[in-house]
């Protein structure tokens, strides 16, 4: 209980008070452990008002020299008090014939025990500011990593958005191109892009889901993309089956295969092959996608968009766990995406 273990913290001013009872008065020690006890455990209680002290007079915002001079009067008067309960209980071990004598040396500890419950009292009044100022620092650090998380989910929920209307103006590009063309197509597409939309909404919803879940709906969208583009895109898939149950945040593959369709596949003649691979080594799952790219060919406007906002993203999730790594190696262009393992493993 609270009491319990708060009485318990004065135990050693009872063997303080013992010692001088006994060395500096001479009282027997039965005689100063009778007196020590009851006095350490009204001078514990006494000094509770040390608390209540604090509080009313905060260190930040409340003049100095006052703080000081209540302290000093408060810690006077609570001497005195106790003082005058240790002559009470002197009197009543003498009036019951317990230890004959014990008035006076009571009184000739008087002094020493004005001085010991000053400081005492002081030291009280030193531990309850020391408290409050450490609650007073664990609930501001508490207010900053609260203010950090909510800013982290604000950042979150903006560059999701940033993503999401990314994802579906490739798509209505992709029926725009086939409108004239090929109507049946960009019917079907329209369809496809319906369905997708709603596995994309359902788990857009979620803070993280599995990876087999994420390569479906990025299969779904390289079906779409191939109602366009024809036998111009190949697609090849080597993923780990132990990576099919790792948690990972939706639509972090989307990005890699859009930007491959739409800055590699999209600006080549002939097409090319899409590569996507995924493997667990160790606590870290890599995500890799790459494509054809012509090396010579300028810079589409837009490039680049969709990975910044996916590598934000993962800085916000995962912080410096994660990394978002590009480049180009002769005519081959990847995008790799390194995170930590969550959730289980398929075997």
């Amino acid at each position: 209980m609270p009491w319990i273990r708060y009485l318990t913290v004065w135990l050693p001013l009872a063997v303080l008070l013992a010692g001088v009872a006994a060395l500096m008065g001479g009282s027997p020690w039965p005689e100063a452990l009778a007196l020590a006890l009851p006095l350490a455990t009204v001078f514990a209680f006494l000094c509770l008002g040390a608390g209540y002290s604090c509080r009313v007079l905060p260190l930040s915002g409340t003049d100095a020299s006052r703080t000081v001079l209540s302290h000093a009067a408060t810690a006077v008067v609570t001497a005195a008090l106790w003082v005058g309960m240790a002559r009470l209980l002197g009197h009543l071990l003498e009036r019951i014939d317990l230890f004959p004598g014990v008035v006076l040396r009571v009184s000739q500890l008087s002094g020493s025990l004005m001085a010991l419950g000053i400081l005492l009292y002081l030291l009280a009044v030193s531990v309850h500011y020391l408290a409050t100022a450490r609650e007073e620092s664990r609930q501001a650090e508490q207010r900053i990593l609260q203010a950090e998380l909510s800013a982290r989910k604000a950042e979150l929920r903006a560059l999701k958005a940033q993503i999401d209307p990314h994802f579906l103006f490739n798509s209505l590009n992709s029926i725009n191109a086939l409108v004239g063309r090929d109507p049946e197509a960009a019917r079907q597409v329209c369809a496809g892009l319906g369905d997708l939309m709603r596995l994309n909404l359902q788990n857009g919803r979620k803070r993280s889901i599995a990876l087999r879940e994420e390569i479906d709906m990025v299969r779904m969208y390289l079906e779409l993309e191939k109602v366009r583009l024809g036998s111009r895109l190949q697609v090849e898939e080597s993923v780990q089956p132990a990576a099919l149950g790792c948690q990972v945040p939706p639509q972090v593959l989307q990005p890699l295969v859009e930007n491959a369709l739409k800055h590699g596949i999209g600006s080549l003649i002939d097409g090319g092959l899409v590569s996507l691979a995924a493997q667990v080594d160790g606590d870290r799952l890599t995500l890799t996608v790459t494509n054809p790219v012509d090396p010579a060919a300028p810079p589409r406007p837009g490039t680049g968009t969709g990975l910044r906002n996916l590598g934000q993203r993962l800085a916000a999730l995962y912080g410096g766990e994660s990394r978002l790594v590009t480049g180009i190696d002769g005519g081959t262009y990847s995008a790799r995406a390194i995170l930590p393992v969550e959730g289980g493993q398929d075997d």
